[in-house]
């Protein structure tokens, strides 16, 4: 599969052109174009939170407005699918999640209709450690708990994840078979839907990014039983990690900004630019440390690479669960 070429190695051509652009910004969002930034889940959720909270900060660097579009379904299948498909003008861009984004294609059976190769990583922009919740009036405080729990009623607690497959979903897959239980497994399309559902007691426990649910968390209304973590994290102290609990297992939640196959390398360098520039503006930074969310910021070669190592580690693992059965 192809690699987004990045921004160090565009060659003296694109450089040249930079000055050209930086002056064209104006004539542009003056000319009414706008460029879409796609969500591909539902408002309320980390992915949501974190493109809102930059696209003030992109829209001043690249001189062009910037909407934020949330188009969710299947799993973030359909608007990944729509920045797949867009052209590769720049005017659409998509904030997708990993390994979210990676497990839709390597499963056939979701007939992604997009790879790797169907994108160019533009920017990487956070890593989110996962954290097993529940509501804070639950009689569960540890991970010990939960498995009593579920062992006392086999395949009835629910435990709710945000999308088949993700990061939360694989989690808790890797839970059930170090402990011996099943969970009833309740798929949600999105942060938000799951947020709701622990919140109204449809489910028992969720899985979610720090930054999700750190607010709900200091608000009282839900509770961590564990961050999943090699080490405890510094937005929800006192929260003992999985791995002290006797389950060794760390998730989390990448998300980042990608565009279409194919932008034109004067393209690529615009908008790759205006995203390192946005995500390190102090102003972002600051607002990034009141949501709880760790900025881990990798520039297009350094994202590539991630994703292309990501993806080679889940091939196997994807394979086993669809052999069996346990990617529904």
């Amino acid at each position: 599969m192809s690699v987004p070429r990045p921004v160090a190695a565009l060659g003296r051509r694109t450089i040249l052109a930079l000055p050209a652009l930086a002056l064209a910004r104006g004539a542009v969002a003056q000319g009414g174009r706008t460029v879409e930034l796609i969500v591909p889940y539902p408002p309320g959720g980390g992915n949501d939170i974190g493109a809102r909270a930059l696209a003030p900060l992109l829209e001043r660097e690249i001189g062009m407005p910037v909407v934020v579009q949330n188009r969710p379904g299947a799993g973030s299948q359909i608007g990944m699918g729509q920045v797949a498909r867009a052209r590769p003008d720049g005017l659409t861009i998509g904030y997708g999640l990993w390994p979210q984004t990676t497990t839709l294609y390597l499963d056939p059976s979701r007939q992604a209709g997009f790879a790797r190769a169907s994108f160019t990583a533009l920017a990487l922009h956070v890593t989110d450690p996962g954290a097993i919740v529940v509501r804070a009036d639950s009689p569960l405080r540890s991970l010990a708990d939960m498995i009593a729990a579920s062992k006392a009623r086999p395949d009835d607690f629910r435990m709710s994840d945000n999308g088949i497959l993700g990061h939360e979903h694989l989690a808790s897959i890797r839970l059930q078979r170090l402990a011996g239980v099943t969970f009833n497994q309740v798929h949600f399309n999105g942060a938000g839907p799951a947020l709701t559902a622990l919140l109204g007691g449809q489910t028992e426990a969720a899985i979610f990014a720090v930054g999700t649910t750190s607010g709900q968390i200091r608000q009282g209304t839900m509770r961590a039983i564990a961050v999943l973590s090699p080490q405890e994290s510094p937005f929800l102290p006192g929260v003992p990690t999985a791995r002290t609990q006797g389950y060794d297992i760390v998730a989390g939640s990448t998300r980042g900004f990608v565009g279409p196959a194919g932008l034109p390398p004067e393209v690529l360098a615009r908008m790759a630019g205006g995203l390192e520039r946005a995500i390190k503006a102090p102003e972002h930074a600051e607002r990034m440390r009141q949501l709880n969310i760790p900025i881990t910021f990798q520039g297009p070669e350094g994202f590539a690479a991630y994703w292309a190592n990501e993806e080679e580690e889940l091939r196997p693992l994807i394979e086993e669960l669809l052999r069996a059965g346990q990617t529904q």
